[in-house]
């Protein structure tokens, strides 16, 4: 069987971190590397990965002077979180024919603002015969898939919960502008009223879980907090002053004709002092209806993942004991939250 062949595209924090995870899988080979930060170009991938062994694929740029010279099954693709900056990257990965896995967090599940780039990107793969796929822990994982999945044992839902505490720390500078981190507390807010700063990705989050789980909201309202630290924290990106923005509360509430359904709260930090922010990190998940379910919440390391699941049996509210409820002809029937349309409801307003 042949290797997969690979593109790395953004050699970034996030990309140096698959550069090292491909290294003990077995299958796949990197042949290409793609940054445009002059103090990489030209450098042995694996020098700036941290291998302590050169790989021999330098990080060249332009982007076609590896798309055009180099063979790949695939480009992982880890330059930005925004769509209107993705976008002409991804369909020049695409237009050779090459597919794409992407971190871009807006094209998870774009919203309207980003519908007509991410309907530019789909008919450029249908065109090369590729295709192009986003993914992430969040979203793509802890706060949407998650309480899908883990939606299955219920009837009815009513609404959702879901909270997730993370260490910031190993992120990148590009997700530390993006949180804030050592700003005053005014330039923070300056910078969520022009849209800069939080986490990207929530309301992306919010929309999917509601589409998936029938619940038709057609409204969302965002609010994001600053976190102050009394003391210097530093993380391998960044160093913070005492008294600046070492973190931040980000909210999105869902509502469906005024009603709350959706309730999905993250706090982000970096280089958490349990004492100090009184934070426990961990991720949390409920989901109120018949049956309720409850997520356990622990503990969790950047780097080993939540370490928790749950497991639920499908009761018949109507009748104890009995695992389905049956149709008119006999058949099982799923939720009828599992029998929505494919078509994404149209969310008729975004507070932010």
């Amino acid at each position: 069987m042949n290797d997969l062949k690979i593109i790395i595209y953004g050699v970034g924090a996030m990309g140096r971190n698959m550069v090292r995870l491909l290294q003990d899988i077995n299958g796949c080979r990197i042949v290409g590397a793609i940054d445009w930060d002059e103090n990489k170009i030209g450098r042995d991938l694996g020098e700036l990965a941290g291998l302590g062994r050169k790989v021999g694929i330098k990080v060249s740029y332009p982007p076609l002077e590896v798309l055009g010279r180099v063979r790949a099954d695939i480009a992982l693709h880890a330059t930005t979180a925004f769509l209107d900056k993705a976008t002409d990257q991804i369909c020049a990965v695409l237009e050779q024919g090459i597919n794409v896995v992407t971190i871009c967090q807006e094209l998870f599940f774009p919203l309207p603002k980003n519908r007509s780039r991410a309907k530019k990107i789909d008919a450029k793969a249908r065109q090369a015969g590729a295709r192009v796929t986003a993914v992430g822990i969040n979203p793509g994982f802890i706060m949407d898939l998650v309480p899908i999945l883990c939606s299955t044992p219920c009837w009815r839902i009513d609404s959702v919960h879901v909270r997730r505490h993370v260490d910031f720390s190993p992120y990148g500078p590009d997700e530390m502008r993006h949180i804030g981190a050592n700003l005053t507390e005014k330039e923070f807010r300056k910078g969520v009223r022009l849209g800069a700063i939080g986490h990207i990705g929530l309301l992306e989050t919010a929309a999917m879980v509601s589409h998936c789980l029938g619940l038709e909201v057609d409204e969302l309202k965002q609010s994001k907090e600053p976190i102050l630290t009394a003391k210097k924290r530093q993380s391998p990106f960044v160093s913070i002053a005492a008294g600046r923005v070492c973190g931040f509360r980000q909210n999105v509430v869902g509502f469906s004709g005024g009603k709350e359904i959706l309730d999905f709260q993250m706090v982000g930090i970096v280089s958490p002092d349990k004492e100090e922010d009184r934070i426990e990190l961990g991720d949390y998940a409920r989901i109120n209806g018949v049956r309720a379910w409850t997520s356990p919440s622990k503990k969790r390391s950047p780097k080993r993942g939540i370490g928790h699941g749950g497991r639920g049996r499908q009761h018949d509210p109507q009748t104890p004991g009995r695992l389905s409820r049956l149709s008119q002809n006999g058949h099982a029937r799923a939720p009828p939250h599992l029998e929505g349309s494919a078509a994404p409801r149209t969310i008729r307003k975004i507070v932010f």
